[in-house]
């Protein structure tokens, strides 16, 4: 008998907190999911982001609901720049790093979808405005590359909603951009090694090296491309040698990107024993999908020092996987880069 007692508590119980689950709390609110963050322009993906804030409360939203706003230059304090630096997500304090202070992000560097409010429609539980950088966003690279310099400071204002969430009603996103083919690849390729020079006489045949593109491959084997401009990238290996990202990361070539065709010189870390070259056209394939993306690079590596080898190569990079705000992206999102 208390055996069937406690299973009729029990199945009460969880009826109970099933219905606790299907309704809505008492009151709605809009808030801010993080209140410092860090958005990527991206160079030749449109140079737009979206800011966005989120509705609670309702499990169904039946209704369009206005969030006003204000940019709000108050927000832009050293407090607030010491959380960005502190904070616990790794790409708002790579973003930060190295800077002394944070600004407001000029007028002339951005266009913003609606300058006063966000609307949240029916069916949602979030809404964006779109910002846009300008060229004078990109122009001003001492600021904006690869660092968060000039930030966003958004504050709500009022909502078509319950309440604000006091705590969640501000976010200040720092703002930067990467050029379009940063991020990690897979490596294949060939060289001719011209050995003419070998002092071993019997030695001095030419011969090919091949070192194929393998998918999965060894972290060590990983290119990375790194952005230093809107045009302009660096590369941390050459011929079939082992990569590192481990800081700094080297630059063995200097990439520029100007529609899809790629100039390519010697980097910044090369040693001293060897030069590098560009050899042939180098190429961007210029694929709609982020994972389609292949790069053909063709360079001479010169030996300065016994035994005095050349490798004339001719590498493929694959687009496997970038890192942007935090997210790990290895296809594409953009459903229309799917259509014919």
């Amino acid at each position: 008998m208390k055996k069937i007692l406690a299973l009729i508590v029990l199945s009460f119980t969880m009826v109970s907190c099933y219905e606790e689950y299907l309704l809505d709390y008492p009151y709605t609110a809009v808030y801010f999911y993080l209140q410092q963050d860090v958005r990527t322009f991206v160079v030749g993906e449109g140079m737009q982001i979206k800011v966005g804030c989120t509705l609670g409360g309702v499990r169904q939203n039946t209704t369009d609901r206005n969030v006003s706003y204000t940019l709000d230059n108050s927000l832009v304090t050293l407090a607030r720049f010491d959380k960005m630096k502190y904070a616990s997500q790794g790409y708002i304090r790579d973003a930060v790093t190295g800077l002394a202070a944070i600004q407001q992000l000029p007028a002339s560097h951005y266009t913003i979808s609606n300058n006063s409010a966000i609307v949240i429609a029916s069916g949602f539980h979030t809404g964006t405005v779109t910002v846009t950088a300008t060229d004078a966003f990109i122009n001003d690279s001492v600021n904006t590359c690869k660092k968060s310099t000039y930030v966003l400071p958004f504050r709500l204002t009022s909502a078509d909603a319950d309440s604000l969430l006091y705590a969640k009603r501000t976010n200040v996103v720092g703002t930067m951009f990467e050029h379009k083919l940063f991020g990690n690849y897979w490596h294949g390729g060939a060289a001719l090694v011209n050995r003419a020079s070998n002092p071993n006489t019997f030695q001095r045949a030419d011969t090919t090296i091949v070192y194929k593109t393998t998918i999965p491959s060894p972290e060590n084997t990983i290119w990375n491309l790194t952005t230093t401009g809107p045009t302009r990238l660096t590369c941390n290996g050459y011929l079939n040698n082992i990569t590192t990202t481990a800081a700094p990361v080297p630059s063995y070539m200097n990439l520029v990107l100007k529609g899809t065709t790629v100039y390519l010189s010697q980097g910044a870390n090369v040693p001293a024993t060897v030069t590098i070259a560009q050899e042939g056209a180098c190429t961007y394939n210029n694929a709609k999908l982020l994972q389609e993306r292949k790069v053909i690079l063709k360079y001479k590596v010169t030996q300065t020092a016994s035994p005095f080898f050349v490798y004339h190569c001719t590498d493929t990079l694959t687009f496997r996987n970038r890192i942007r705000d935090g997210i790990n992206e290895w296809q594409d999102e953009n459903p229309e880069n799917y259509s014919k």
